[in-house]
């Protein structure tokens, strides 16, 4: 009975009737191996030799010992019917059979039948008739390593029952034994008995189950009794419901009632953790019953103390201790370590290792070490968590290199090495690798405060190459979550060349220590809502199962292969399912080896039972239906699919590829496997090194056992690899126990945590890993579906083939709007090589809760463009890896890349967790960990591929159809410009070999070639009208309720992206955002408590950088926290320092305009002097830097009260100090001025003088050529606060205010010719402007639109005989005064109040280029003609009136002179 000791026995007994039957039906589909059955007395154990059976005919004999007067017949639906006496014997083959007992019931006592299951698909339904007295009972023996999926008893007069030694584990377990006229039936199960989904009991007599354990937030229980009693013992904890068919009247069992029909059961006994779980016991009438007698319900929680879990997983469970364990440090890879030796001079000596590495691999696997004579610094590595006073051991093998004998020689020797745990550290670019390092500094052996603590071991035996090995022991002063291992070796004296020496086995021998005593966050956001999936489980009504239709044949049968003359193919063959029929694969049925193509016809299928299957095959063409499961029936057993093949195959199915699954468009494919929920969680505490546990923020229903991945909390982990891959050996509540110990630590507080996402699943599609080309290569598996494609809890492993087109893990292959039926569910891929999921061409398409690790390139991926209306939800993405070397480039531009062999999409460059080509679907609850960017929305200006000529249609203007409750942590790195988040970048077609830079639109030779450029590339969003481009409506892009972390950029932007709820935590920038861009109701703080957060490649932390020209910027409703100044800081450059607001100045030719507006800005733990810092440049984007503060939320913390008021800030220019109520912030580099008009606004004009002042001259940015100065409004005459003009055209300022222009009367005249251009004047607001020119200049003005004379704002200006004339007057005059100097008052007619970009009470107002005042002077004097351009082969002749007179404007009012 060894393999057979689980039993499940069912007996009856009714009062006499003259006849009976009964029938005992194993229903669909099942092979029978021996069936015994004898009387009183006899043995019923099953034979020795029943085993597993893989073929069709199985030779049994069939006894029965009955006495003379008795008979019974055997059917088969396959064999012959026969009639069997006393010490008959018949030999026979069935498949499926079904058996009749007829007999005379009061002629035998009793008659035991044993039924020995030896090919089992895992469904047992039982049916038992009614009888007399007599007794029958059927005993079913099920193989140990079996789980039954669906069990059915209809034994409406017997009792069932369990024996206690049986374990039984069954999905779905069904008992209906409650008819009115059989009230005393009982079921009772002795034995473990565990429920992964439903158990549904209905009796007449009592219900006991002794042992029941449950998969938790899976399991239903439903009891009814009739009378009696309820007795249920969980020996696991239980998280589903109870629903208590039966009138009660007491619960007992430590639970209380809570509602009317509600009881909360908890505080189990070693719980430790205390926390309460709740049990809803609901309590309703059964329909059938009338008057019931009350139920007496008892539950008991035993919670594992007899659970069927192995002792050694309980152990783990509940330990207190995480116990001992190594650290192996010394791996053959010598990039496991750094050795940083910076550049430059330092003690005299020049440091460096200029050409080579001072870290080198040895055939020996050990590490060779180059150390200069002059340094002592040592390589490192790093170790898990440590903890205070707790021995470290540590041993190593190290040997000298000949070099080092020589020195010996000449009497220098290593005298010892010194083994030191390191805390502070210092990041240092390494110029040479272009890589980040610890700098550990000179004196951490001794400082107490960067050394943990070390030890020392004599090195003096070392005296020749052969390996030694060496222990010592270090107590740490003090726990710490960031440890460097230092390995150092000392000559003393020597300084004359670099010392050699090897190391290996370098081991530290972590001690058992106490478990942490967890403190749970309860919510994963402060500020916003990250959408999270139901924590509902699918309906899985096991309905439509495939593999339980009655019309299947078997694989194994020959009958079923009449198109093989009725031999079942074998291996090494491509095989043809017949036409018009439906065939099963069990777990008996396949042949070891690798089977070839295999075809399925329209009118076909190939099922899979739910038992243990492991096919090998190539090639699986899909013209019918391919069936593993339905979506309402799930497959609970492990099964896998392991494709075979290499590219260079040429078969039929090549479309599709030679290496997996191919689905035509009269095709579908099915498989679902079983389900795990959450598929992944976010941790509820911090794990660091050398945990073995962790605790999850959401309940899950995984098993030991399992692979899960525990991401990484560091800023790049594509150069920093801290994710790491556990095996699951304990489930408790939501705590996770593994093997091994964490090495690294992983964040999980309040700001952000690491994600947990489970990696293992029943059901595997994966490519073979045992042929060359498959691990040289990367040439993997792929599923491509061009029909219908169902997928739930499959796992996708080495699968997709580098590089080439269509061949990915799973791929929806242009079926357009027919994805409405598809979906991937609950999934995970894992080390695949080229993505994890591409919709191509195909709409209403789901992804949700899937898990992907560790993939090449684009993740989840929309390919061409032209995909919409998709759903992609609450999948985790995590160490996706750029396809050769990461794109880079220089500044905004980037760098541009094109398609070659190895790189067939140039934007796999930048590969991204998500790679969303068309805004408009819907990305909900999604979580990125790793990648060039955790979302990239690239700009395709027309679709790719064969999708590109097709339409005028343009992907990149297409806005979100919801982008919400995402999060992406650890990326936007690698290109300062990028993001976590990132819309920018172009993917193109070029227009030739000889023009790679420009986008083709028209050639359809089918010879394209991609480009791909990652830097500033801007887009128009608009809702779309496809049928009349000309009704566009202009949109914005969209993210609500986004989070990013230990990010480069937060959010990189080159659009008009609006973000509206929004966390950001230890990035180098929270957001760069372009075009109109709203930033509202977000938290960024600076530092968290991470102690990783400042490692490389950042350091920086700073809030938010203003754009220097043409954008619309609106920032509302934000916290700023944990923003402190670097002590020592010597860089007077804003942009080095922690600072919240930053500005870009380092432009001439860009100049800010009125473009930047924030409302309710607040602080908290943040220096003062870190809020804003303006950058002082020779430049105009310097100068003219402002901010609009529109409620005056910076003003107080600068030292002016405005009282909620708005408040103009300007740059460190005096320009700026417009009223006398102005203060000056030292720290910050600019002006803070409270307005002195209600409609007072930041105004922009761009000031022409043609062949001088232009946009965009090539002039040097200190090529001053004049000032720009306020006068009038109280300013004294004396007080010149001025601008500097350049060539470039452009003047920002202050609206009601009056600027003096003037050119260097050294250099140049008055310009005969001015043009100013009103870009920025709202409506209502206007300025003065004045210049001088030589007394008796007549003048002819007048202003336009876009130079039409027949558009609003033509004017032609008439002279006023005074200023009040001009200063009171609606703008259409001008004034001379005495001096000369002309006045004009400056306004656009052409804009409206509502022409603004306005958010969240914040208001920015919009760019008009068009509106020009055009000023002409006659000069009375000399016309002096100018060469502006001096030294250039071609002068540049500007002409001016000579004799300007050297004055200046008084006050207003009776100070200006009037002529």
């Amino acid at each position: 009975m060894d393999r057979y000791e689980h039993g499940l026995m069912g007996a009856y007994s009714k009062p006499a009737r003259d006849d009976s039957s009964v029938s005992h039906r194993l229903n669909h589909p099942i092979s029978i191996g021996w069936i015994y059955a004898g009387g009183q007395g006899r043995s019923h154990q099953c034979p020795s030799n029943a085993d597993y059976i893989q073929v069709i005919k199985i030779h049994d004999t069939w006894v029965f010992d009955l006495p003379a007067t008795s008979s019974a017949t055997i059917e088969t639906t396959n064999g012959p019917s026969v009639q069997s006496s006393s010490s008959s014997a018949t030999l026979f083959s069935a498949v499926t059979l079904v058996l009749t007992i007829s007999f005379f019931i009061r002629e035998i006592r009793s008659l035991l039948l044993v039924i020995c299951i030896v090919c089992l698909s895992p469904h047992l339904h039982m049916t038992f008739a009614s009888a007399d007295e007599s007794l029958l009972s059927i005993v079913v023996y099920v193989p140990t390593d079996m789980q039954l999926n669906n069990v059915q008893i209809d034994a409406p007069y017997c009792d069932i029952s369990s024996s206690p030694s049986s374990n039984l584990n069954i999905s779905h377990l069904s008992v209906m034994n409650c008819p009115s006229e059989a009230p005393n039936t009982v079921v009772q199960f002795d034995g473990p008995l565990h429920i992964s989904n439903t158990i549904d009991i209905c009796v007449g007599g009592p219900v006991s189950i002794s042992h029941l354990s449950t998969t938790p937030r899976v399991a239903n229980v439903s009891l009814s009794s009739l009378s009696t009693s309820i007795s249920v013992s969980f020996t696991s904890i239980f998280y589903g419901r109870v629903d208590v068919l039966s009138s009660i009247t007491n619960v007992r069992g430590n639970c209380v009632k809570s509602k009317p029909t509600q009881w909360s059961c908890g505080n189990v006994p070693g719980n430790t953790w205390g926390r309460t779980t709740e049990y809803n016991l609901k309590t309703f009438r059964f329909a059938s019953l009338s008057a019931p007698t009350s139920v007496d319900v008892q539950f008991t929680f035993q919670c594992g103390e007899l659970s069927p879990a192995p002792e050694s997983q309980r152990n783990v469970i509940l330990s207190d201790l995480v116990y001992p364990y190594l650290v192996n440090l010394s791996r053959a890879d010598p990039t496991s370590w750094s050795y940083y030796t910076p550049g430059g001079q330092r003690n005299g000596y020049s440091l460096g290792c200029p050409g080579q590495r001072c870290l080198n691999g040895t055939d020996d696997g050990a590490t060779q070490v180059v150390q200069p004579s002059w340094s002592n610094q040592p390589p490192f590595s790093v170790l898990p968590s440590i903890r205070k006073g707790y021995p470290y051991q540590v041993s190593f093998q190290m040997r000298m290199d000949q070099s080092n004998l020589d020195h010996v020689a000449n009497g220098y020797t290593i005298t010892n090495f010194s083994i030191v745990f390191f805390e502070n550290y210092e990041n240092v670019w390494h110029a040479a690798e272009s890589k980040w390092y610890y700098w550990i500094a000179d004196d951490a052996y001794t400082n107490s405060t960067l050394s943990l603590g070390h030890c020392d071991v004599d090195a003096s035996n070392m005296t020749s190459t052969v390996y030694r090995t060496y222990n010592c022991t270090i107590s740490p002063s003090r726990d710490s979550d960031t440890v460097v291992v230092g390995l150092r070796a000392y000559m003393p004296g020597y300084n004359t060349g670099d010392q050699y020496w090897y190391f290996k086995d370098l081991m530290v021998s972590v001690p058992s220590v106490p478990v942490r005593t967890p403190s749970l966050i309860t919510k994963e956001s402060e500020r916003i809502s990250l959408r999270k999936t139901s924590p509902l489980f699918d309906p899985n009504p096991h309905t439509n199962c495939p593999h339980l239709n009655p019309k299947l044949k078997y694989w194994q049968d020959p009958s079923t292969w009449s198109n093989y003359n009725g031999v079942v193919p074998s291996v090494n063959q491509d095989i043809s399912i017949p036409d018009d029929t439906d065939v099963m694969i069990s777990s008996c049925s396949l042949q070891k080896g690798i089977y070839g193509n295999i075809y399925i016809p329209k009118t076909s299928s190939l099922v899979f039972d739910d038992t243990p299957i492991d096919m090998q095959v190539q090639m699986i063409f899909v013209d019918g239906s391919l069936y593993l499961g339905s979506p309402t029936c799930r497959l609970s057993s492990e099964i896998s699919i392991t494709f075979h093949g290499n590219s260079s195959r040429d078969d039929s199915t090549k479309y599709f590829g030679t290496k997996g699954i191919g689905v035509s468009r009269d095709g579908s494919i099915d498989v679902h496997g079983y389900q795990y929920h959450n598929t992944w969680s976010r941790l509820a505490d911090t794990a660091k090194g050398g945990d073995d546990r962790v605790y999850l923020m959401d309940e899950v229903n995984w098993e030991p056992g399992q692979q899960i991945v525990v991401t990484a909390t560091i800023q790049n982990d594509e150069e920093y690899n801290q994710n790491e891959v556990v095996t699951i050996t304990g489930v408790y509540n939501r705590t996770i126990t593994f093997t091994p110990p964490l090495e690294y630590f992983h964040y999980g507080e309040q700001e952000y945590q690491a994600e947990v996402g489970l990696l293992s699943r029943r059901i595997k599609l994966q490519g073979n890993f045992d042929d060359s080309e498959a691990r040289n290569s990367s040439y993997g598996g792929n599923v491509m579906i061009m029909g219908e494609g169902r997928f739930s809890g499959v796992q996708f492993t080495r699968m997709g083939q580098l590089n080439r087109l269509a061949r990915y893990p799973l791929h929806w292959h242009l079926i357009g709007n027919g994805g409405v039926n598809s979906f991937a569910r609950d999934c995970s891929f894992w080390r695949n090589f080229y993505r994890c999921v591409s919709i191509h061409g195909t709409n209403n398409v789901t992804l949700t809760r899937n898990v992907a690790f560790d993939i090449m390139g684009h993740c989840y991926y929309l390919e061409d463009g032209t995909e919409e209306f998709n759903e992609i939800s609450y999948n985790m993405a995590a160490y996706i890896h750029p396809i050769g070397r990461p794109i880079v480039g220089w500044a905004q531009v980037g760098e541009f890349l094109f398609e070659t062999e190895e790189l067939r999409n140039p934007a796999d460059s930048a590969a991204a967790g998500y790679y969303i080509t068309n805004a408009h679907n819907i990305i909900i609850g999604n979580t990125a960990s790793g990648g060039w960017t955790g979302f990239s929305l690239p700009n395709l200006f027309r679709p790719i591929k064969e999708e590109a000529w097709k339409s005028p249609f343009d992907p990149s203007g297409r806005p979100t159809l919801e982008f919400d409750g995402n999060s992406a942590r650890g990326s936007g790195n690698m290109f300062g410009m990028s993001g976590c988040f990132y819309v920018g970048g172009w993917l193109f077609h070029t227009a030739s070999n000889d023009d790679m830079y420009h986008m083709n639109t028209t050639d359809t030779s089918g010879t394209r070639t991609l480009g791909y450029q990652n830097g500033r590339v801007e887009r128009t969003t608009r809702w779309q009208n496809l049928t009349d481009l000309n009704l566009d409506v202009p949109a914005n892009l969209t993210f609500t309720n986004i989070k990013t972390a230990l990010c480069g950029m937060g959010v990189g932007d080159w659009s008009s992206l609006e973000v509206v709820h929004y966390e950001s935590h230890d990035n180098y920038r929270s957001a760069m955002m372009f075009g109109k861009s709203w930033l509202g109701d977000a938290l960024v703080v600076g530092r968290t408590d991470n102690p990783l957060s400042g490692t490389p490649p950042l350091g920086l932390t700073q809030g938010f950088e203003f754009y220097d020209t043409y954008t619309h910027t609106i920032l509302t409703n934000i916290t700023y926290r944990n923003f402190h100044g670097i002590s020592g800081r010597t860089s007077a450059d804003p942009h080095d320092d922690n600072k919240i607001f930053v500005c870009m100045t380092h432009s001439d030719t860009f100049k800010p305009e009125g473009m930047s507006t924030i409302r309710n800005i607040t602080f908290e733990n943040v220096d003062t002097d870190m809020i804003l810092g303006v950058n002082v440049q020779d430049t105009g984007s310097s100068r003219m830097f402002n901010l609009y503060d529109s409620d005056g939320s910076l003003a107080p913390l600068a030292g002016l009260q405005t009282n909620g008021q708005p408040a103009i800030i300007g740059s460190y220019v005096d320009w700026w100090k417009f009223n006398e109520n102005c203060i000056f912030n030292v720290s910050w580099n600019a002006w803070i001025c409270p307005k002195t008009h209600p409609t007072q606004q930041i105004i922009t004009v761009g000031l022409y003088v043609p062949g001088l002042i232009d946009y965009g001259q090539i002039g040097r940015p200190d090529f001053h050529i004049g000032n720009v100065s306020l006068f009038g409004n109280g300013i004294p005459t004396h007080d010149i606060r001025n601008l500097i003009v350049t060539r470039n055209s452009g003047i920002t300022g202050v609206s009601h205010t009056n600027w003096f222009f003037t050119l260097n009367e050294t250099q140049y005249g008055a310009p005969r010719v001015i043009e100013i251009n009103t870009i920025q004047i709202p409506n209502g607001t206007w300025f003065i402007f004045a210049t001088p020119y030589p007394k008796g200049t007549n003048f002819t003005i007048w202003s336009d639109l876009w130079n039409n004379r027949w558009l609003p704002g033509y004017f032609v200006f008439e002279q006023a005989d005074s200023f009040d004339r001009v200063y009171y007057g609606d703008g259409t005059n001008y004034f001379v005064d005495s001096d000369g100097i002309l006045y004009i008052k400056v306004r656009d007619y052409t804009v409206d109040s509502s022409f603004s970009y306005f958010r969240d009470g914040a208001r920015i107002n919009e760019f008009n280029n068009g509106f020009v005042y055009h000023v002409r002077a006659t000069c009375p004097g000399e016309v002096v003609t100018v060469d502006v351009q001096p030294g250039y082969t071609s002068p540049n002749l500007v002409e001016f009136c000579g004799g300007v007179p050297n004055v200046r404007p008084g006050h207003l009012g009776d100070e200006i002179n009037v002529g």
